[in-house]
């Protein structure tokens, strides 16, 4: 007897804890009409929500009522039924809800199944549970006169006389409903006594697993307004209908890290915890040996790939290429060749390329081939792209140590170059003449690399061209980590873009806005775009024009409405303390932390918790200094690991730096501290 009655206690316990948890989980439900079905007012009912998602103003609501509210609404806007915010939608699902209520049911049907087979189990408890009282919300003012009422019908219950907590009223609640779903499966589990304990809880496991089902989340559908953002003067030239998009997932706007395969390291998040931004461990290593001592040879252009296994060096006529030891960070040279296409792993051992070269060359521009020479390079996962002079530019398989197996010649001038990571998209800029008028004009080159089905073997279908509603030549460019946004700068007017390619053969130009700054040649104007992984709805803007700080902006492209609706940013915070001389920038992959690079050679991380508000507080570091550089293309690139606890620099001077924030605790010998410039 008392062994039985201890038992019961424990799992009467459990039901109180559990009852406490779900707490959390008690918010809008469903909605609930008063007085006639077509004439009644609606109001908000309140309940345990297993499909808990969060709305674009920050409030948390079930799912089925966002849905009830949208057809509700019909064609008008859409308002919150909390904090009364109109024009809401739904932003994302809150996993981590979710399955805390699928572990609720389970771990309750567990204790209920053990307290019906006490036969000692109290009666008070087996008894049905009474008919539950709403809890109303009322959306509006007309409707806050039925909600009260309908707590006062709560608070005058008998069971609730002495309850004058808001948080006890809805355990009541909460409880009410819990009991009235476990009776059922108190039910079930008596009706399935003869089955064994293992059997039992796999069954278990699988009604908890299946009893509330995961709804199916269209981002396409979150982001359409995406697709609709158009502006009639921005229409690719080349529309090849023959040309099919590759299928992609757009991210949500609630998920700001990007998403890794990697998998975490507890020890190393406790050191980044304890030393980011501050204490870090200091790596650097040389790649050539100084000169005559004092003088060491310098590269034109430098790339990090961006899962920051290998990097890139390129002069005039050379290009090199290191693989980056995981290990202790050091440098192996595994690939290098010549402008001429001569590769190999080593310079002492060049093979000349395969006659069967994929190329656009005319025998007329075999000439320009032979004299042309490198200027820019970038490195993806997979391929390394150099242009240069005579607009020339060379896609190189890193898989093939470095062998060249695709050369475009264009008609007029490549002036900057990028590729997305996952080594799908190609983008350019060049600046056009028309052929009748003569007058130059922006435009947007979109190369696409697809694999062939059978020999997997890369291909380079036929480029699209965007026309950009400008004749002011194009600057930088930037392809997102997606490979789903394309941003843009031009030189004399000081203007940025966002091209939208979701659908790669309509791209559509859904953010424009300019600086007002100084516009000369030697000011080089805007020098960086970047927008932030996972997250297009922040940008970060960079210039070393006088007096024109970095800039972290809300593109507002998830606002924009209509087929010709352009949006215009707003700033959020302006980097003011590291001053306004800044070649790039490069933001962290956990969306909390952006590294410039300054002309003088140093490299500054400005960490702030959301980037959301100017007042927040935040603080800005200087971790290194490199080589300098006087122009943009010459200076330092940066970029960040994929966990976001390194920084590696590598500078014109072919010096490979590592900052590791994750090395060891601040008080370890091995760590040094940073300068700390500003505190917020």
């Amino acid at each position: 007897m008392p062994a039985h009655r201890h038992t019961w206690t424990h799992e009467a316990d459990m039901l109180r804890v559990l009852d406490d948890i779900e707490h959390n989980l008690f918010l809008p439900q469903r909605l609930l009409r008063d007085g006639a079905a077509d004439a009644g007012e609606l109001h908000v009912q309140y309940g345990i929500v297993k499909d808990c998602s969060v709305l674009t103003c920050g409030c948390c609501v079930s799912e089925s009522l966002f849905r009830e509210l949208c057809n509700a609404a019909s064609n008008e806007q859409v308002a919150c039924p909390i904090c009364q915010r109109e024009n809401i939608q739904l932003l994302s699902a809150i996993k981590p809800l979710r399955d805390l209520a699928r572990q609720i049911d389970f771990l309750r049907s567990t204790a209920t199944q053990a307290q019906t087979e006490n036969e000692e189990f109290p009666s008070v408890l087996r008894a049905a549970p009474s008919s539950l009282s709403s809890l109303s919300l009322s959306p509006s003012k007309s409707s806050s006169t039925a909600g009260f009422e309908t707590d006062n019908k709560t608070l005058s219950n008998p069971t609730t006389k002495e309850k004058s907590s808001l948080l006890e009223l809805f355990h009541i609640v909460a409880s009410k409903i819990h009991y009235s779903k476990t009776e059922i499966k108190s039910s079930h589990s008596l009706a399935n006594t003869g089955t064994p304990p293992e059997q039992e809880e796999h069954s278990a496991r699988e009604n908890y697993a299946g009893s509330v089902p995961e709804p199916i989340y269209d981002d396409h559908t979150n982001w359409k307004v995406l697709d609709n953002a158009s502006n009639t003067r921005t229409v690719p030239i080349d529309n090849n209908s023959l040309l099919v998009s590759a299928d992609v997932t757009i991210p949500s706007t609630a998920n700001y890290q990007a998403n890794s395969t990697h998998d975490l390291d507890e020890e190393k998040e406790y050191f980044f915890a304890n030393c980011f931004p501050m204490y870090r461990k200091k790596f650097q290593f040389n790649t050539h040996p100084k000169f005559l001592g004092t003088k060491s040879k310098l590269f034109i252009n430098q790339s990090i790939s961006p899962d920051c296994t290998k990097f890139a060096l390129i002069t005039e006529h050379k290009w090199e290429v290191y693989s980056i030891n995981s290990k202790d960070n050091s440098p192996r040279l595994v690939s290098c060749g010549k402008s001429s296409g001569e590769y190999g792993t080593d310079f002492n051992q060049l093979t000349d390329p395969s006659p069967t070269l994929t190329t656009t060359i005319s025998q007329a521009s075999k000439k320009k081939k032979k004299n042309w020479n490198q200027r820019f390079c970038k490195l993806s996962n997979d391929f390394l792209i150099i242009s240069g002079s005579q607009s020339i530019f060379n896609v190189h398989d890193m898989n093939q140590n470095g062998k060249p197996i695709f050369t475009y010649v264009s008609t007029f001038p490549i002036r900057c170059i990028d590729i997305d990571p996952r080594s799908q998209i190609i983008a350019y800029g060049i600046t056009g003449k028309d052929r009748h008028t003569g007058a130059e004009q922006a435009l947007v080159v979109i190369q696409q690399i697809t694999r062939n089905k059978v020999t997997s073997e890369p291909e380079f279908p036929p480029p699209i061209t965007i026309t950009l509603p400008y004749r002011d030549p194009i600057n930088t460019i930037q392809l997102s980590q997606d490979a789903k946004y394309l941003t843009c700068s031009t030189a004399l007017e000081s203007r940025f873009l966002i091209i939208s390619l979701q659908k790669i053969n309509e791209p559509r130009l859904i953010m424009k806005s300019v600086r007002s700054i100084d516009t000369s040649l030697e000011s080089e104007g805007i020098t960086d775009t970047k927008l932030f992984p996972g997250n297009p709805n922040l940008m970060c803007v960079t210039s070393t024009a006088f007096n024109s700080s970095p800039l972290v902006i809300n593109t507002k492209i998830t606002q924009i409405n209509g087929v010709r609706t352009v949006a215009q940013p707003s700033m959020l915070i302006r980097v003011d303390e590291i001053g306004c001389k800044i070649h790039k920038c490069e933001i962290s992959p956990r969306n909390d932390a952006i590294a410039f690079l300054d002309r003088n050679g140093s490299v500054y991380i400005m960490c702030a918790p959301t980037m959301m508000d100017n007042n927040e507080k935040r603080r800005t570091i200087l971790v290194e200094t490199v080589a300098n550089a006087y122009r943009a293309y010459e200076s330092a690139t940066l970029r960040f690991n994929p966990e976001g606890n390194k920084l590696y620099i590598l500078d014109r001077k072919g010096t490979f730096f590592v900052e590791d924030f994750a090395y060891g605790l601040p008080q370890s010998r091995e760590i040094t501290k940073c300068k700390q410039i500003f505190h917020k």
